[in-house]
C-alpha cells in the first residue's frame, strides 16, 4: 500500500486548494483519504450549509408541499417554490439542498436556495408492463455541479396471472440479475437507459413481494458515489454509480409477515441510518457500518416515546385550552401554510393571516432543551411521526403528538420544541403525514438548469393554445354572407391564376 502523503499545515493546505481549479480540485479528491476529506470538508463549508433550514412535509388531503421553515437571518427559502412556471408542487425526493418535485405532470429539480430550476422531459414509460416507477436523486457538490435521477420500478399489485408471462414473472427472482434504468443525467440532458448488475442473493420471487401502499412513501440516501434505496418487502438496494452494480441488504430486524411503512432510510453523522418504528411509540435508530469490508446494522439508539409523548401532549393542551391564553402555542420554526396560502390568493378571505418568520438565527445547541418533566401527564394514547434525519448530527425530527414538532438528540436523551406543524384548516386526527424531508441548502451558484427554454416553451405552447381557440370563436361566428364573399374570393383569385397561366403561354408561342 503507497504509504500516505505528508500532512502540510492547514493554513498552507487551504491555501493550495484555494488555487486548484474545480476540475483539479475533484481529481485531488482521489489521492488519499486526508486529502479527500479535506477537500470535501472545503467544498461542503463553502457550498453546503450543515443547518436544516426546514422540513418540506407532504399531508394528506393537500395537494402541495408544506415547509416547516426555521428562523435565520440568511437569505429566506421560499418553501411554496412560487418562481416555478406551476401552480405548486409536491417534494418527493431530497439530495445535499436538491429537490426532486412534481406537479402530476412533470418532473423539477429546484435548489431553493438560488431559485434556479430544471424542468425534466417527461419519463419513459416502464421497461415492464404494469409495473410502476419511483424517482430518485442524485447529487453531490462536492463532486460536480450535474446531478442524476433514477426512475426504480415497483412491482404491480397483487392479483392473478393473465397468461405464461405473468407465470414466468410472478416465478422469477427479484431484483433481477441484470437490472436496467431509466436515468436522467444533467450532462447528457436526456433520459438513457443504464445497466446495473447484481453482486449477491436476491430478496426473494416476485409471487413473495405483494405490492406495498406505501412504497411512495419511502427514501433513498446518496452517501459516497452510492445510492441506497428503500423497496419493498424489507429490503434496500445499494447502488454503486461507479461500477454499475447493486446488492441486496436486508433491513435491520425485518418482520416477513407485513408491510414496511415503518422504516425510514435516512442520513445521517456517519453515514447511511434506519429507523425503525417498533409501534406502542417505541423508537430505534440503526446505522449501516459498512467499514469493515463487511455490512451490518448496527443498534445506536432505542428508546421508549411513550411517557415524552403524553408530556408534551399535556403541555400542548395547556397552551391551547389552559387558563394562561396568552402563553404562546408556537414555537421557534414557523409553518409557512403554503396550502392555504395558495388558495387565498385564489379565493382571498379578510380573516387569514400569513405567518411571519422572525430574523434570528435559531441555533439547536444554544436553545433551551424542552422542559417536560415536570409537566401532568395528558391522556393522549396516539403514536408519533418520524420526520428524517439531521445530515450531520445525531439529531432526529419526530411529531410527537398531533401537530408537535420536536428534535431529539440521542446522545444527551433530550428534546426541543419546534412549533406546530398543523396547517389551516388541517385535521390530524382524520388526516395525517405521508412524506418528509430535513432540508439543507446549497449555495452553489452553477446550476445545469433550463429555465428560460421551459418558459420559452410554455409560452408558445399558450400562444399556439390562444390561436386555436381564436380560430374556433372566427370558425363559431361564420355566417353565410362571410361564406359568399369567401367563396367570390376565391373565384377571383383562380380567374387571375388562370388569366396569368393564359398569358404565359401566349408569350411562349409568340418566342417560337
Amino acid at each position: 500500500m503507497a504509504p500516505e502523503p505528508a500532512a502540510l499545515p492547514e493554513d498552507v493546505l487551504a491555501e493550495v486548494l484555494g488555487r486548484l481549479a474545480p476540475l483539479v480540485l475533484a481529481a485531488s479528491r482521489r489521492v488519499c483519504r486526508a486529502w479527500r476529506d479535506t477537500i470535501d470538508a472545503r467544498l461542503r463549508r463553502r457550498l453546503l450549509s450543515h443547518s436544516v433550514r426546514g422540513i418540506f412535509i407532504n399531508f394528506i388531503g393537500h395537494g402541495f408541499s408544506e415547509f416547516l421553515s426555521r428562523p435565520s437571518t440568511g437569505p429566506a427559502i421560499c418553501g411554496g417554490l412560487d418562481f416555478l412556471p406551476s401552480e405548486g408542487v409536491k417534494v418527493t425526493d431530497h439530495c445535499n439542498g436538491l429537490l426532486l418535485c412534481s406537479d402530476r405532470e412533470r418532473d423539477y429539480v429546484v435548489n431553493p436556495a438560488t431559485r434556479r430550476w430544471a424542468r425534466l422531459p417527461r419519463r419513459p414509460p416502464p421497461q415492464m408492463p404494469r409495473f410502476g416507477q419511483s424517482a430518485y436523486l442524485a447529487f453531490d457538490p462536492a463532486v460536480s455541479p450535474h446531478y442524476q435521477v433514477f426512475l426504480i420500478p415497483r412491482l404491480p399489485g397483487a392479483g392473478k396471472p393473465d397468461d405464461e408471462k405473468d407465470d414466468a414473472l410472478l416465478e422469477s427472482k427479484w431484483p433481477p440479475v441484470s437490472y436496467v434504468l431509466h436515468v436522467f443525467s444533467s450532462t447528457a440532458d436526456r433520459w438513457e437507459e443504464e445497466t446495473f448488475l447484481r453482486e449477491g442473493e436476491a430478496a426473494g420471487i416476485v409471487a413473495d413481494m405483494d405490492s406495498d401502499l406505501w412504497y411512495d412513501c419511502y427514501h433513498a440516501v446518496y452517501w459516497r458515489s452510492a445510492l441506497y434505496i428503500h423497496c419493498q418487502h424489507g429490503y434496500l438496494t445499494r447502488m454503486s454509480l461507479s461500477d454499475r452494480t447493486y446488492k441486496v441488504i436486508r433491513l435491520p430486524a425485518a418482520d416477513e409477515l407485513r408491510g414496511y411503512p415503518n422504516y425510514y432510510l435516512g442520513r445521517s453523522l456517519r453515514g447511511v441510518y434506519c429507523a425503525k418504528d417498533n409501534y406502542r411509540n417505541r423508537l430505534q435508530l440503526w446505522h449501516l457500518d459498512e467499514s469493515r469490508h463487511q455490512t451490518e446494522w448496527v443498534l445506536k439508539h432505542d428508546i421508549d416515546l411513550s411517557t415524552s409523548a403524553h408530556r408534551l401532549y399535556a403541555l400542548n393542551y395547556r397552551k391551547r385550552f389552559g387558563d394562561n391564553h396568552a402563553q404562546k402555542l408556537g414555537g421557534p420554526w414557523i409553518l409557512q401554510d403554503v396550502n392555504c396560502r395558495k388558495d387565498m390568493e385564489v379565493y382571498p378571505s379578510a380573516h387569514y393571516r400569513a405567518p411571519v418568520e422572525e430574523k434570528y438565527d435559531w441555533n439547536s445547541d444554544e436553545d433551551n432543551f424542552l422542559d417536560i418533566e415536570d409537566v401532568v401527564e395528558g391522556g393522549y394514547s396516539g403514536s408519533y411521526h418520524f420526520l428524517g434525519f439531521h445530515p450531520y448530527k445525531e439529531i432526529v425530527y419526530l411529531e410527537l403528538c398531533m401537530g408537535r414538532g420536536v428534535a431529539y438528540d440521542w446522545n444527551s436523551s433530550k428534546f426541543q420544541d419546534l412549533g406546530c406543524l398543523e396547517p389551516t384548516d388541517h385535521h390530524y386526527v382524520e388526516e395525517g403525514i405521508t412524506a418528509s424531508f430535513p432540508y439543507t441548502p446549497c449555495w452553489m451558484g452553477e446550476f445545469p438548469g433550463n429555465e428560460l427554454e421551459s418558459l420559452l416553451e410554455d409560452e408558445k405552447i399558450a400562444r399556439r393554445k390562444l390561436e386555436r381557440e381564436a380560430q374556433l370563436e372566427d370558425h363559431s361566428n361564420f355566417t353565410f354572407v362571410d361564406e359568399y364573399e369567401l367563396r367570390k374570393l376565391r373565384g377571383r383569385a383562380k380567374r387571375v391564376k388562370d388569366s396569368a397561366t393564359k398569358i404565359r403561354r401566349r408569350r411562349r408561342v409568340t418566342a417560337r
